[in-house]
């Protein structure tokens, strides 16, 4: 072993006070362990699982042969189930995996691998010593070819090798394998929820469409009343990615457990590497019967500790420690019902996983209180607060309005704050806690912008000008509010146009099509070469205008061969322009040559610099847009 210097020891040893990595048992720990190198074909066994509650039950084992995977040293064994409890679960069952498998009495491994759409009693046992090396192992023998050591005879045919797939998706493929191999994959593990319906379990699923997760609906462990036992190899466990009034969680089988320290699953769960789950003991309620493969329906029970590894030959942690969260409450109050509900959830800290399931908590709140599914208008305040943001919170009110699904379009600006956190490239935020307040009703709060109307007979800069705007709500009469503005003394005379549009339209002019102060880029989600700090995204992001703004906007119309103030005077009377008409009465065609407008009718010089804007607070979503022309005479100190 090659001398640390004595800077980087000291750099280690800081490291392990903070963050403390836990060394797995090793080969001569008091719990018997028979090798790799000792198994034969033929040897029997047995397995330990739970398919009922919490009680674990045997089931008998062969060993059908030893897979060698020459490329990454990794082996595997090859095992034949069978026995009454194997009779009644179909075989071995998604949730199965981490079921440590005895010979001699004395512990090989876990199942980790079996075969889809085929005889569910095949599987593939992850040897205890790559477990055991699991801090130091990262083996991947996905997409790989294993040699068995001995050839072996299945119903018709002989078998000589495993390929290896990680997905479901990749079944087809099982048709098309040759003669000579089978081709396994992971025990998949059933991602359980309770506390969400169909429309959130859909949003969830679609989230986590990457990591080959299916949430499956399930009820809840507490209303079983019994008492819980206490975790030992063959315990159902689970690892929770959400713990609370909601519940997302998947289920495993725990295979070792040496002190505090504890090893399960025997295959990758999310492959993260270093991980932060709710490490929970968990209750069964059925094995449910499955062509494709059978599934253990349960629920998490007590949390017991954290699961800090995820990786290829199983995951691992620490029993009394627990996992980082963000704290998520979201407050939900239906105006039509006259009723709010409360949902309370912990989310594991996981930048990666938080839009995902903090989107769904959401999501399920809305749903959960509407009792209905379609449209309406939501009213939603937020505050994200972190440990490491400048002003130490983030807060934003908008109204959101959709006609199919209103919980849907809610989530768009707490989403975006989430992503501008997680993914921007200037440092990491921790959260610390999430709170919404949303209130919904199912009439359409939308109204379109439909008409301007100047009230002053003339304008000079630095006036007050007030101004009467209709607007056209949803199915219902329209209505008509003044508002005032004030020009600016420094303002050029001449003709302006004056915009009215509403808060969305006025981000998506700002920030681009999709209306946010960021995009992609190589160092992550964020404008890199426009924002120079994460201070500056969010503090771009908390002042967008928001989708009831009414924002009124003046702009130069073109601009004159001569800015000075008689050159105005001389052209506008050349052009013979009657002061404040508005509604295209100032037709395009009388315009000098030169005025060669761009989009909206603003010169292409136009410069944000040049922009006088104003916005209203309204009580609609505001849609549409509507132009209209001022003629600004010049003042006593503008050369009149």
């Amino acid at each position: 072993m090659r001398r640390l210097g004595v800077s980087l020891l000291g750099l280690i040893i800081c490291l392990l006070i903070a963050f403390p990595v836990m060394a797995g048992p090793s080969i001569d720990s008091n719990q018997d362990i028979l090798p790799l190198a000792e198994l034969e074909k033929g040897m029997t066994g047995y397995g330990k699982t739970t398919v009922s509650g919490t009680e674990i039950e045997e089931f008998d084992v062969e060993i059908l042969g030893v897979l060698e995977e020459q490329s990454s040293n990794q082996d595997l064994i090859l095992i034949e189930v069978s026995g009454e409890l194997i009779e009644e679960t179909g075989g071995i069952a998604a949730g199965m995996s981490g079921s440590p498998i005895y010979v001699e009495g004395k512990l090989i491994g876990a199942i980790g691998y079996g075969w889809q759409l085929t005889d569910h009693k095949l599987g593939l046992v992850t040897p205890i010593e790559s477990m055991l090396d699991i801090w130091e192992l990262d083996i991947d023998v996905d997409n790989k070819v294993a040699q068995l050591v001995e050839a072996v005879e299945l119903d018709d045919r002989t078998v000589e090798q495993v390929k290896f797939i990680d997905s479901h998706e990749k079944k087809e493929e099982s048709s098309a394998t040759d003669e000579e191999s089978l081709l396994a994959y992971p025990v998949q593990t059933p991602l359980l929820v309770s506390g969400l319906e169909k429309p959130a379990l859909k949003h969830l699923d679609n989230q986590l469409e990457d990591y080959d997760l299916k949430p499956i609906q399930t009820g809840s462990a507490s209303s079983q009343g019994e008492e819980e036992a206490e975790l030992a190899p063959g315990s159902a466990v689970a690892l929770q990615l959400v713990k609370g009034d909601i519940d997302i969680a998947a289920i495993g089988t725990l295979t070792y457990l040496e002190d505090e320290q504890f090893l399960g699953f025997g295959h990758p769960f999310m492959s993260k590497g270093s991980s932060n789950y709710f490490f929970s003991s968990a209750y069964i309620h059925h094995v449910v019967d499955s062509l494709d493969m059978p599934f253990k329906l349960g629920a998490p029970m007590d949390l017991k500790g954290i699961a800090t590894q995820d990786r290829r030959a199983g995951v691992s942690g620490l029993l009394g420690e627990y996992p980082r969260v963000v704290p998520v409450e979201v407050l939900v109050k239906d105006k039509d019902m006259n009723r709010d509900q409360q949902i309370d959830t912990q989310l594991i800290r996981d930048e990666d996983l938080l839009s995902a399931l903090a989107g769904t908590v959401v999501y399920q709140s809305i749903y959960n209180t509407m009792d209905r599914a379609g449209g309406g208008t939501a009213k939603v305040k937020m505050e994200i607060m972190g440990n490491n943001l400048e002003e130490g919170i983030i807060k934003r009110e908008n109204m959101f309005y959709n006609r199919h699904d209103v919980a849907s379009v809610a989530l768009d600006d707490f989403l975006e704050a989430l992503m501008l956190i997680t993914y921007n490239p200037f440092k990491k935020v921790d959260l610390v806690s999430i709170e919404l307040d949303i209130e919904v009703e199912e009439e359409p709060q939308v109204a379109l912008i439909d008409e301007v109307k100047v009230l002053e007979d003339e304008i000079k800069p630095g006036d007050e000008i007030e101004i009467e705007v209709t607007f056209m709500p949803y199915r219902r009469e329209t209505i008509t509010k003044n508002y005032t503005l004030e020009l600016p003394e420094d303002i050029e005379p001449g003709v302006v146009s004056m915009e009215l549009i509403g808060g969305q339209e006025a981000n998506y002019a700002q920030y681009g099509q999709e209306g946010e102060p960021h995009q992609e880029t190589e160092y992550g989600e964020g404008r890199s070469d426009t924002f120079k700090s994460l201070e500056e995204v969010l503090t771009a992001f908390e002042k967008q205008k928001i989708n009831n703004d009414l924002v009124i906007r003046i702009m130069p119309d073109y601009i004159p061969e001569s800015g000075s103030p008689a050159a105005v005077e001389e052209e506008q009377a050349a052009e013979e322009v009657e002061p404040n008409n508005y509604n295209d009465d100032i037709p395009d065609d009388d315009l000098p040559a030169e005025a060669e407008e761009g989009p909206h009718g603003v010169h292409e010089g136009f410069t944000i610099d040049d922009l006088i804007e104003e916005t209203f607070r309204t009580e609609y979503i505001l849609e549409g847009r509507v132009h209209t022309k001022l003629n600004i005479k010049a003042g006593e100190n503008n050369g009149s």
